[in-house]
């Protein structure tokens, strides 16, 4: 949390009381949000966060079904209960819901003397902490590892088996997903799989938009831009955007094939946007939201947590089985489901880039270019 001016103070107070809010006793801002404020709201009684909604976010999405698929999630209790919203919609005041930590395992037998060879001890994560940057790339090297992973202890405890006196119905359930999950360093795979199975469920509601018409809106509205003067900084990166036209196309076209029937989608499960509480995880922020591509969502879940290999492997493979909106060849589309949501990512920082100040448009050009190391580039 960070300490407020008093200014901001004294501007936030009426807009408190508009809400209903009165004997305000403190109020800090919540770090993470990129475009919008958050701010930690305490009364004698109670807790709220107060959200300001970025006007060039808007752009980006509609109010009125951001506000729908909130209070949808709220009543499912999967999202905070919204208490109040402005009239122009510039202003959220919330329930705030405390992020807990969660326990993770850390195997020292690499660091001799700590702890003795072969030791675990484990430590407290906030779930923001587990903000990463996985690429396509690092997905799929990451499953040749698990292949070859498995092959060799699976090969190991067979043998081990055989000569032991093992129970068959014990050694039955040591399926290579077992095994896998012997090597995870916590829970956060299993309490990512548990929302998005849960969100699946969720009402698509009213909202539609699929992978190719998302990519169209965001191309066009960055032509409408391009006409105007932006500087050749921001248009030498939306020419490299325009080169990447053919794998955009490629990526589109693997998702539409394995394409049975769309689903609800938070699509910016990054891990500033969930919240864990009694062994739950919550969400946050919906502007995003949408009925969309199954593994839009499975996407950003990979591409924005620190996982490990094994991990990944055992996300992706429960989140698929037999899931109804995927065809049985969705699992070879996984790669550019994550390329696409990186194609998203430059899409909104270069319009973000382009609706701000000169001081403030190199900020956004620079997440730009983070995006781009992380887009698979192969023609």
């Amino acid at each position: 949390m960070q300490p407020l001016s008093a200014e901001v103070f004294a501007r936030l107070v009426p807009i408190l009381r508009q809400a209903g809010l009165s004997h305000i006793t403190q109020i800090h801002e919540l770090a993470g949000g990129l475009s919008n404020h958050n701010y930690l709201i305490e009364t004698p009684t109670a807790q709220y966060v107060l959200r300001l909604n970025a006007e060039a976010a808007d752009r980006f999405c509609s109010r009125e079904q951001e506000l729908f698929y909130w209070r949808n999630l709220a009543k499912a209790k999967l999202a905070p209960e919204l208490i109040w919203t402005s009239c122009d919609h510039r202003y959220y005041l919330s329930v705030f819901i405390e992020s807990q930590d969660i326990a993770s395992r850390v195997n020292v037998s690499l660091m001799p003397g700590v702890l003795g060879d072969g030791a675990d001890f484990y430590h407290a994560v906030n779930w923001n902490d587990l903000e990463y940057q996985c690429s396509a790339a690092e997905f799929t090297d990451g499953e040749l590892w698990v292949q070859r992973w498995l092959q060799a202890h699976v090969l190991e405890l067979e043998c081990a088996l055989h000569q032991s006196s093992t129970p068959q119905s014990f050694a039955a359930q040591l399926t290579p997903l077992a095994l896998l999950e012997s090597q995870c360093p916590n829970r956060v795979h299993s309490l990512l799989l548990q929302l998005l199975q849960r969100l699946r469920l969720q009402s698509v509601g009213p909202y539609h938009i699929s992978v190719t018409e998302q990519w169209q809106q965001y191309h066009q509205q960055l032509l409408a831009f391009a006409a105007t003067d932006k500087g050749n900084a921001w248009l030498t990166r939306l020419d490299s955007l325009q080169g990447l036209q053919p794998q955009i196309h490629r990526w589109t076209k693997a998702l539409a094939d394995c394409l049975v029937a769309a689903q609800f989608c938070h699509r910016d499960l990054n891990p500033h946007n969930l919240l864990l509480n009694d062994n739950q995880l919550y969400c946050i922020d919906f502007e995003y939201a949408t009925a969309s591509h199954p593994l839009c969502e499975l996407a950003v879940v990979l591409a924005t947590h620190r996982l490990t290999p094994a991990q990944r492997h055992i996300l992706v493979r429960q989140y698929l089985v037999d899931h109804p909106g995927l065809t049985s060849s969705a699992i070879t589309a996984v790669p550019a489901a994550i390329d696409m949501y990186w194609v998203f990512a430059l899409y909104w920082a270069l319009l973000m880039a382009a609706q701000t100040d000169a001081d403030c448009q190199q900020e956004y050009l620079v997440w730009f270019d983070s995006f781009w190391a992380l887009v698979s580039q192969d023609a």
